[in-house]
């Protein structure tokens, strides 16, 4: 199955609320209440700050080649410091995967999502990639991070680069 990486658009917020909804809503219905109208309004918000703003979020779906059908997408901020330090740094918000597709192409879903974070904290030169997972299983998307040389703290990953 090949896919490609593209932003965002006013057709995408539906398919992004209806993945999240059928496979994550269980990961935060204990903490949190459920409410697909805001996050499609906080999906739609993103979308156009990426389009008249790029360098301030980055919002983007993976969708196979041949049907357009959404297997993935990944949400992520800049402008996060942390309490002990000024530099900014590039926070995943959301990598959400179609978790009906085989382990192989989550994998590599989740890999290219991180591979995004990167490229978007080169462009805009931000020198710190941080990740984070609440999901109960957790193990395989640290051990990714793990292979992609960040370290990994709990459920927090960070990684420095070398930015410009």
């Amino acid at each position: 199955m090949m896919w490609t990486w593209q932003s965002t658009t006013g057709l995408d917020i539906q398919p992004i609320v209806d993945m999240a909804v059928k496979h994550f809503e269980t990961e935060i219905d204990h903490v949190f209440t459920p409410d697909p109208i805001a996050y499609a309004r906080n999906l739609t918000l993103a979308t156009v700050q990426q389009f008249y703003n790029p360098g301030v979020e980055l919002l983007k779906v993976a969708k196979e080649q041949e049907t357009g059908r959404l297997l993935a997408y990944t949400w992520a901020i800049r402008g996060e410091r942390t309490p002990w330090s000024d530099d900014e740094m590039i926070c995943a918000k959301m990598a959400h995967v179609d978790l009906s597709l085989p382990v192989r192409q989550r994998l590599r879903l989740v890999t290219g999502m991180i591979v995004l974070w990167e490229t978007w904290a080169q462009e805009c030169s931000v020198p710190v990639v941080c990740s984070t997972t609440m999901r109960r299983d957790q193990e395989g998307f640290l051990n990714i991070h793990r292979k992609l040389g960040y370290d990994v703290r709990g459920s927090y990953c960070y990684k420095r680069l070398d930015v410009i």
